[in-house]
């Protein structure tokens, strides 16, 4: 029971956006009904118009979290299914086109926007190792959990116990880990606690910065990667996670990587140059 309890939050979060999802293709189907054919083309434009704000300035931006400060925005914040309903709705009512193909496309858009709202929730957690001796900075036991062991230490920096595999679980880890599945992951972790969790985008030069430590940093490197980044295990475009433990005396910044080959980090700005982009997690 305990188990499954951090579930609840995704549960209720999926049933709201699900009849939210009913209301956009009602309006949608309303809306094909008016009798003014350029209204119906200026409604269509402007949820269009919509879609293409929240792909540009609110998609994947901490922004989200900010606006929706729930463990589960993982789901809330996914907007496109919204307006993928509204369109079904459209085609459903729309007599320009056979029924045959009003029935496939309507239901194709809703199949789409069902697998969009689901797909946080599909698949399963990767098997994590048993440690023997837990410290508090610890090393990711898979591939794919660097975001789960670097969560894990972060809280117990600040004193709340916590381990890889747990987390792994609760920030909906598979192939790798949605920054939005971190910030539920910790989100659900300081319930009850003091502590809050801040998310933000942070540019190279606030990396080299060094006033946000402690904190995770979510790091995406660019196409082009230099062959010390190579080296020290980083690929182009692939994203990966350290904790951020601030500057040193010299100026350099100290990290924690989890991957076992690696561990405490000092970076210089030739390293923190190659960044492509950046989310940093903290605990308030």
């Amino acid at each position: 029971e305990e188990r499954n309890r951090p579930m609840l939050d995704l549960i209720v979060s999926l049933l709201a956006m699900f009849v939210l999802c009913g209301f956009a293709a009602v309006c949608g189907a309303t809306v094909q009904t008016f009798s003014s054919r350029r209204l119906v083309a200026l409604m269509q434009i402007f949820v269009a118009i919509l879609m293409g704000g929240y792909l540009y300035w609110l998609m994947d931006s901490p922004l989200l979290v900010a606006l929706i400060p729930h463990s589960s925005a993982i789901i809330l914040s996914n907007w496109l299914p919204l307006m993928g309903a509204f369109f079904a709705g459209i085609c459903f009512r729309t007599v320009t086109i056979s029924a045959v193909r009003r029935a496939f496309l309507t239901t194709a858009l809703l199949s789409l926007c069902t697998y969009s709202l689901m797909s946080p929730l599909l698949g399963d957690s990767p098997r994590c190792a048993e440690v023997d001796f837990e410290r508090i900075l610890e090393f990711q036991t898979t591939e794919q959990t660097c975001s789960p062991a670097c969560a894990a230490g972060l809280l117990r920096l600040h004193g709340i116990h916590a381990t890889e595999r747990e987390l792994s679980r609760l920030c909906l880890t598979r192939h790798g880990t949605h920054w939005l599945g971190l910030y539920r992951g910790l989100k659900l972790k300081t319930e009850g606690t003091p502590w809050d969790v801040v998310v933000e985008k942070i540019s190279g030069d606030e990396l080299r910065d060094g006033n946000h430590a402690p904190g995770i940093l979510s790091l995406t490197f660019g196409d082009v990667v230099s062959q010390a980044r190579i080296e020290e295990g980083f690929q182009s475009s692939v994203g990966h996670s350290v904790i951020s433990l601030g500057k040193t005396a010299s100026g350099i910044l100290q990290v924690f990587d989890p991957s076992p080959d690696y561990g405490f980090e000092c970076w210089n700005n030739e390293t923190l140059q190659d960044v492509e982009s950046a989310i940093l997690v903290r605990l308030v």
